[in-house]
């Protein structure tokens, strides 16, 4: 969707506009958001924790399935949390929010130092640069260039994505990325090594207890289950959020806005997913806490109307605009 018919001059007021309706939703989490982020960590961690005890606890059957699954469900919120302290924008201290990130993105071989240095190369090139680290829809010279299986998969990327390659593929494909971009950002080359170096040492201690507990089975499945439903979840996400938007819009900060994807979730699904149903906001300003984002909202669509510009790419529900991408991809 493009914000066309607005000349350069018109573009130029209207991002000043954009700019001063939200400047005052800038600044730190204040003492009552940063309480409500903390809730929220301790309730999805008690629910993965106790789901957890379940699943080590009862038989192996549809029971203990059952509660490993539910636990997936509530990592997979805490790691959409670490999106959140990337920006520094849960609690604002960025120096506990790093390695408090690492603490819950390691047990998932998730390399959250080289994901934070790659997003912030994700909100400078998004829609501008091919090389944006989370780019999911091809370039036309990539749909050109590309054989009969890899279009076959690229016409079906939203299934791939969330069924089959699911939370090993976002792992490789950061961990590759990491590699293939410490040229542009030098600092990458240690988040690798020190995400590396964790991950081992994580896995390689909680291995040695399974095998002296000689339940190394239990614990592969287990492992197995979380990445499945993880995976699934974030995969979602990212699809949802930019999939099928990846375009240049003649100004970076129209760029953001509009080569993002906002859904319409209630204020529960929106606080869970760390405000990140409101992305084009957040894309836009993303030095704005979660908590204001639909406040952020509100205020980019009141401007943009005023200047009779193209609504926000909008989703009314995850379901829905899967479903939508799903059918986009086959049509």
């Amino acid at each position: 969707m493009k914000a066309a018919a607005i000349d350069p001059q018109q573009a130029s007021t209207l991002v000043r506009e954009l700019c001063s309706a939200v400047r005052e939703l800038g600044g730190p989490p204040s003492g009552g958001e940063r309480a409500a982020a903390l809730l929220r960590l301790l309730g999805l961690a008690a629910v993965l924790l106790g789901g957890a005890g379940l699943y080590w606890t009862l038989p192996l059957g549809w029971g203990a399935i059952a509660a490993v699954l539910l636990a997936g469900v509530a990592y997979a919120l805490l790691l959409v949390a670490t999106h959140e302290m990337v920006h520094g924008t849960l609690i604002g201290q960025p120096g506990l929010e790093q390695p408090l990130a690492c603490l819950l993105s390691w047990p998932m071989a998730w390399p959250y130092l080289t994901y934070s240095r790659l997003h912030r190369l994700h909100h400078r090139w998004n829609g501008l640069d091919g090389r944006d680290p989370e780019r999911t829809t091809p370039l036309e010279s990539e749909l050109k260039e590309a054989g009969p299986l890899r279009r076959w998969l690229q016409r079906r990327r939203v299934v791939v994505r969330i069924v089959a390659l699911a939370g090993v593929g976002l792992i490789a494909d950061t961990a590759l990325k990491g590699i293939g971009l410490q040229g542009v950002d030098g600092a990458l080359k240690r988040a690798r090594l020190v995400d590396g170096v964790g991950v081992v040492l994580v896995h390689a201690t909680m291995l040695v207890v399974a095998i002296e507990q000689g339940v190394v089975g239990r614990y592969l499945l287990f492992w197995l289950l979380l990445e499945r439903v993880i995976g699934a979840i974030v995969q979602a996400r990212g699809l949802v959020e930019h999939h099928g938007l990846w375009e240049a819009q003649g100004n970076h900060l129209l760029t953001q806005l509009y080569g993002s994807r906002s859904v319409e979730a209630s204020p529960i699904v929106n606080a869970l997913m760390g405000g990140l149903p409101h992305h084009s906001a957040h894309h836009a300003f993303p030095w704005i806490s979660s908590g204001r984002l639909p406040e952020a909202s509100q205020r980019i669509a009141a401007v943009l109307a005023r200047h009779g510009a193209a609504g926000l790419p909008t989703a009314k529900g995850y379901g829905q605009a899967l479903q939508e991408l799903g059918r986009g991809e086959k049509g």
